[in-house]
């Protein structure tokens, strides 16, 4: 399982996992591959977490960084619970990132953030994609573009399509 793979449903607790996408809707599993259940867009908005971003002071940081950062400080600084405080759930924040929005990050959010942190932890999806094969995905699709490409010596012909005869109606 990849990050990119993990969404947000609005209405639905907790994350799924993307199984496949139809044209209104996508079919989502729990976490752990059970349950499958198709999620229609006109009840359901989607967010995958590859772009979701926390708000910096000058920018923002995308939710893989918090939480690959939240990973390496967790023995230093141990991950809050959910039900904590809000000076505590914003203390601990400004640990991991110092620079965050404090205005523009709601406490539901930070709760969001460690809940979220607690269910992705042992599913081993905290992990920068590697730039080597982001680049061997893309030189692939423009070598399947190149294969399509018509031939230039080839003519296209035009088949000739008879019109409808008009009729009249008769009332």
């Amino acid at each position: 399982m990849e990050f990119k793979e993990i969404i947000a449903v609005t209405g639905v607790s907790g994350l799924k996992k993307l199984i496949a996408n139809r044209n209104d809707g996508l079919i989502l599993c729990e976490l752990d591959g059970t349950n499958k259940k198709f999620y229609s867009n006109r009840q359901h908005m989607f967010s995958p977490l590859d772009n979701i971003s926390i708000y910096t002071e000058d920018d923002t940081i995308p939710l893989l960084d918090v939480f690959i950062e939240m990973k390496n400080q967790v023995s230093t600084t141990p991950v809050v619970g959910s039900n904590a405080s809000n000076d505590e759930l914003r203390a601990y924040l400004g640990k991991i990132v110092p620079t965050f929005d404090r205005e523009r990050v709601n406490v539901s959010d930070i709760k969001k953030l460690v809940k979220w942190y607690a269910l992705l932890e042992n599913l081993d999806v905290f992990k920068k994609p590697v730039e080597g094969e982001e680049s061997k995905t893309a030189s692939k699709s423009a070598q399947i573009q190149q294969h399509h490409a018509p031939a230039k010596d080839m003519s296209v012909q035009q088949q000739s399509v008879a019109k409808p005869r008009m009729t009249k109606n008769k009332v």
